[in-house]
């Protein structure tokens, strides 16, 4: 595959195989941090933290993905892509005009999709010309594999699938533990039955795309931080930049709330899911 540059720094790191896994640290989660805030570690390289900080080393899985493939495909409660689309597109938005950390949240590159959330939970979204999609990633980054076992688990969930699944693995780097595999194809989504961990596949994923609901909410959250009463009309503003999509402008950026500092960027952020599938 060709390479492609990104805005994303650990969108970098994930494609080399570097995932720093966010959610193995100690204690509560770190609240959002904005990419120009001092405590935002940058990483100077693969598997590298900037000075003062350190990267936690990945624990090895205790439950490894059996390989003993069934064979048989199950449905999998993911939105169809055409309502995945304006969602995906309106929380990159809000995520870059807020200036959020620069080392994760999603985006979009050369017609395929990036989701990260904070703690280092994500998905990479492959989609082909025709309509079809594969969505690889884990609940649990910091479950990290050997390498052959990594190889028998990525074969364990492409066994008895379409042979097109498996160009979702192709980005991904053989040292990145992918813990799901879902494919797409006539409006439903499916992976093979039995091989997905339950604690680390798509079920766990922290996917606040499934409903408009959920990323509605999440979105006034993040351009409203301390405010105890966030408007109404934020809501209405955050829904009306899901149905704008990839045509979302700066003001309706802007609009979701008073935390959006770059609503140019967002808007530009946005923009870029409007490229089609190129597989």
């Amino acid at each position: 595959m060709r390479e492609r540059t990104t805005t994303w720094d650990r969108r970098s790191l994930l494609l080399a195989g570097a995932l720093a896994p966010l959610a193995a640290c100690a204690g509560e989660p770190e609240p959002l941090q904005r990419s120009g805030s001092a405590s935002t570690p940058t990483p100077s390289g693969p598997g590298s933290a900037s000075s003062g900080s350190s990267t936690p080393s990945p624990r090895s899985s205790s439950t490894t993905t059996s390989t003993a493939a069934s064979g048989r495909l199950e449905r999998v409660d993911l939105p169809a892509l055409d309502d995945l689309a304006g969602r995906w597109a309106a929380y990159a938005a809000v995520w870059v005009g807020g200036e959020f950390s620069s080392d994760g949240g999603p985006s979009a590159d050369d017609g395929d999709w990036l989701y990260e959330d904070m703690f280092g939970q994500w998905g990479f979204l492959t989609r082909f010309a025709d309509g079809r999609a594969v969505m690889v990633g884990s609940a649990q980054p910091e479950r990290v594999r050997p390498a052959a076992e990594e190889r028998e688990a990525r074969a364990a969930m492409l066994a008895g699938a379409p042979s097109w699944w498996a160009v979702g693995l192709q980005p991904i780097d053989p040292a990145t533990a992918v813990h799901y595999v879902c494919g797409f194809e006539a409006g439903r989504w499916r992976q093979v039955a039995g091989v997905s961990e339950r604690a680390s596949g798509i079920t766990s994923l922290n996917f606040v795309l499934r409903t408009e609901r959920q990323v509605v909410d999440e979105m006034v959250l993040m351009a409203n931080t301390g405010v105890a009463d966030r408007p109404a009309t934020a809501k209405s503003a955050a829904r009306a930049l899901v149905r704008s999509g990839s045509k979302a402008t700066a003001a309706q950026v802007a609009a979701v709330g008073s935390d959006i500092r770059d609503a140019r960027a967002g808007a530009a952020a946005a923009a870029l899911f409007a490229a089609p599938g190129r597989h």
